[in-house]
């Protein structure tokens, strides 16, 4: 179960990660005040799916 939730985080952290990079890169100019909160709300999820997945790799992957 620990293995799911580690790869299906991973998973959902990278693609908002390039998400954001692609935001970030093109539209950074032209965003509005709802352009921040929706890139800024992309960065909170994108923080809290990176920390499940650390949390959860010491458990699922040895090193």
């Amino acid at each position: 179960m620990k293995k799911i939730v580690f790869y299906i985080s991973l998973i959902i952290a990278l693609l908002l990660g390039i998400n954001i990079v692609q935001i970030v890169a093109t539209d950074l100019d032209r965003l509005t005040e709802y352009g921040y909160g929706y890139l800024i709300g992309k960065v909170i999820l994108f923080v809290i799916f990176t920390s499940i997945a650390f949390l959860t790799k010491s458990k699922t992957v040895k090193e």
